[in-house]
């Protein structure tokens, strides 16, 4: 036992020495390589001379910038050029993703859907309108029937009343109306704006399956000049 210890010893020292040796050895390779004097730092060296300057050097260096000003000439009216594009691939992916928040923000809230709101509570589980128990002016109990959100941005035309414009769908939301409550952190809700945008893009988005465009008041301007030119009210709208 104490042999091996002795051997193994030995042989670490053995190798610490043989290390130490070669690392002298390389730097004296390097050291002579040099003709034995001290590594000048760049910053310390002989500049490059006149002729060099003159001639060599100073074409390589204008033929770098006649390089570099033709990169930068090319480039600015490409990236213009496809800038737009960009930008509304952008725009298209942000609606996008937008929608989707809004369509699960319609959904019960859940620990797999951390966003729902739960409009499908009152507006029926296809958001084709439901049935709800609400109070009247006076505190009474009384029936409530939610609309068909699916068509809101038909406007007055498709029994929507409150909408005239998609601006309208904000402020319904954010305020409330009949028996729906506030939902804007403003006025006492729950959502924040980026939440009720979400969820006006994506009833924006189902009703543009279901009301045709000519009387689409969100999309087309027409549509909700017609319908503010002939308006109508009507209190029972939640």
């Amino acid at each position: 036992m104490i042999a091996s210890t002795n051997y193994a010893a030995v042989t670490l020292i053995a190798a610490g020495g043989a290390l130490i040796v070669g690392l002298i050895a390389v730097v004296a390779l390097r050291h002579r390589a040099k003709g034995g004097r001290a590594e000048i730092p760049a910053g310390m060296r002989p500049g490059p001379s006149d002729q060099a300057l003159e001639t060599p050097l100073l074409v390589k260096l204008q033929g770098w910038g006649v390089v570099l000003v033709t990169f930068f000439v090319l480039w600015f009216p490409v990236m213009w050029l496809i800038e737009p594009g960009t930008n509304l691939e952008q725009e298209q992916a942000l609606n996008s993703d937008s929608i989707a928040r809004g369509q699960l923000a319609t959904q019960p809230f859940s620990e797999e859907n951390g966003l729902g709101v739960g409009c499908v509570r009152c507006h029926g589980n296809e958001l084709q309108g439901g049935v709800i128990n609400a109070l009247d002016a006076k505190g009474n109990p009384i029936l409530a029937y939610p609309k068909d959100l699916t068509t809101v941005c038909g406007g007055p035309a498709f029994g929507h009343t409150a909408i005239y414009t998609i601006d309208d769908i904000f402020q319904v939301i954010a305020e409330g109306r009949g028996a729906m409550p506030s939902w804007s952190i403003r006025y006492t809700g729950a959502l924040d704006d980026q939440q009720i945008n979400d969820l006006v893009l994506y009833l924006v988005q189902l009703s543009s399956q279901n009301v045709p465009f000519e009387d689409n008041v969100c999309l087309n301007k027409e549509a909700s000049d017609k319908a503010l030119a002939h308006p109508t009210s009507d209190p029972r709208d939640p």
